[in-house]
């Protein structure tokens, strides 16, 4: 048995192999023996500095090394789901997490920091090894994509609520200020929601990751100037001056007209003369 890496090494070994054997056949006894004692050194000598022999002569470590994986993965998926969850249920609610970015780069440091400190001895090993790498991912892929599915809820949140307020103050100065001054006022309440909009979105990003907040910012300043220049025929605009227009309407009509005109024609219909 030699531990082989490349066709190159089976090559040679074959060839040692067969060598040897036609040198133990045309041998006498006692040189075949010590022809064979050579041989058997020799291949002792190969499969030590291929460092296979080490591992096999150490099963146990091989399998603690593969549970201490298998532990670490589970472990560190438990506790990165624990937080995601308590993120999740806020953004189900149309919320977002104050300090979300800072907290999901620490999060995703310690979980894979946490994963390769306890899974360090079995770097080493190369039976062991790739599956190491293989659970590493796995446990990245996991956080990362719950982080960047997080990032995006928050975001649309955010632009849902900055959307809403933004309506509400149009409709709140509708037909309260001067027609010269609602371009200018318009401008400045865009300004203001992106202000705000800009300060959470900083909260938000996660950089490592590239979760930024430019084009978040970008395509909520399109919205927001949409809805401005929209906004005089908006269903909340219409309603909001037919109502107006209602309460005038009501105010000009004088007490007791309305009794009085029937009053009126009544007795026209009694005395037609």
């Amino acid at each position: 048995v030699a531990a082989v890496q490349s066709k190159g090494q089976a090559q040679e070994i074959l060839a040692t192999a067969k060598t040897s054997a036609s040198q133990i056949a045309s041998s006498s006894s006692s040189e075949s023996a010590t022809i064979l004692a050579s041989l058997l050194h020799d291949v002792n000598e190969r499969i030590k500095d291929s460092g296979i022999a080490s591992i096999a002569l150490d099963p146990p470590h091989i399998a603690q090394a593969f549970v201490a994986i298998s532990n670490a993965h589970t472990k560190q998926s438990k506790s990165a789901r624990a937080k995601i969850a308590g993120w999740k249920s806020r953004a189900a609610r149309g919320l977002w997490t104050d300090g979300f970015g800072a907290d999901a780069e620490a999060m995703r440091k310690r979980i894979l920091s946490s994963f390769d400190s306890e899974t360090l001895v079995a770097a080493g090993l190369p039976l062991v090894a790739p599956y190491r790498f293989e659970m590493r991912t796995q446990l990245a892929s996991l956080v990362d994509s719950s982080i960047s599915e997080l990032f995006a809820a928050q975001v649309s949140n955010l632009e849902k609520r900055t959307l809403k307020r933004l309506n509400a103050q149009l409709l709140k100065k509708l037909d309260k200020v001067p027609v010269e001054e609602v371009p200018s006022e318009n401008a400045a309440a865009i300004r203001a929601a992106m202000f705000s909009f800009d300060n959470i979105m900083s909260d938000l990003e996660v950089p490592s990751l590239s979760l930024t907040k430019a084009k978040p910012c970008r395509d909520m300043e399109a919205v927001l100037t949409e809805a401005v220049a929209t906004f005089d025929d908006s269903p909340a605009a219409k309603i909001k001056r037919m109502k107006k227009v209602t309460q005038v309407t009501s105010k000009e009509k004088k007490p007791g007209q309305r009794s009085l005109d029937f009053g009126l024609d009544l007795v026209a219909v009694l005395r037609p003369d």
